[in-house]
């Protein structure tokens, strides 16, 4: 769509290949690269948590620096630019649900973010790209990644990770789309980098022509709020010999 800039974001598991991809995309189209959130932080926030109130806290930073970026993009796309995310802008929110999802932390630990993040999009100061990307790959395909640069992908932390990123592929392949068909897409991530610059490309073209609004955030955000807890099952008493059974 030429004259008229776009904003797109690479989701994926932890050591999919997104930043690689997203630099070499800058590189050879010429397109305006966002690094993810804990990339560009100095110092960076130590990613390992003790407690439900220093994971809130953390959440919080990281969707502090998600609007910074958030609003570098769209700045970028009025000047007209093509800007390729590395993972979009709810990633906290994404990735606290699959905390939840895996029995990491609490609802109220979800809620807490959540409440952040929407107090961000109603007020314009973060919102969702124009197109996502979600890059598909093999779980063997991640560890080796993943194996071949350990500072990046220390192994407990790459395990929490894979766990998380199940959920996450839910949201992206299935959930997001089945709510907003035409901004999520998806690309199988076994080519080379040459190969899915193209492919890439080729999928920018189908960019809905509408931005990404504010209420397309907010849809989002209510998919992702989990539904209550199951109830209990009911116990039955049996009275027999032995007295009551539990």
């Amino acid at each position: 769509m030429p004259g008229r800039g776009r904003l797109i974001a690479l989701e994926g598991g932890s050591a999919a290949g997104k930043t690689t991809l997203v630099r070499a995309a800058a590189r050879e189209l010429g397109w305006y690269p966002i690094d993810e959130a804990v990339d560009r932080m100095d110092p960076a926030p130590a990613l390992d948590v003790s407690s439900p109130h220093e994971l809130v806290r953390l959440e919080a930073t990281l969707l502090a620096e998600d609007a910074r970026r958030y609003r570098e993009a769209r700045r970028a796309v009025a000047r007209g630019a093509t800007v390729l995310a590395d993972t979009g802008f709810l990633g906290p929110v994404t990735y606290t649900r699959g905390l939840v999802d895996t029995g990491r932390t609490s609802r109220s630990v979800y809620r807490s973010v959540e409440r952040t993040a929407r107090a961000l999009l109603e007020r314009g100061a973060l919102g969702i790209p124009d197109l996502t990307i979600y890059l598909a790959t093999t779980a063997r395909e991640r560890t080796r990644r993943a194996q071949k640069d350990r500072p990046h992908h220390a192994r407990p932390e790459f395990e929490r990770h894979e766990a998380v990123g199940a959920v996450e592929r839910t949201h992206f392949e299935s959930l997001f789309p089945s709510a907003l068909p035409e901004r999520f897409l998806r690309l199988r991530g076994r080519s080379g980098v040459g190969a899915l610059v193209r492919e890439v490309r080729v999928l920018a073209e189908k960019t809905p022509a509408t931005p990404a609004s504010r209420a397309d955030g907010l849809l989002l955000l209510t998919l992702l709020h989990p539904g209550p807890p199951p109830r209990p099952a009911a116990r039955r008493t049996v009275v027999g010999p032995l007295g009551p059974n539990r």
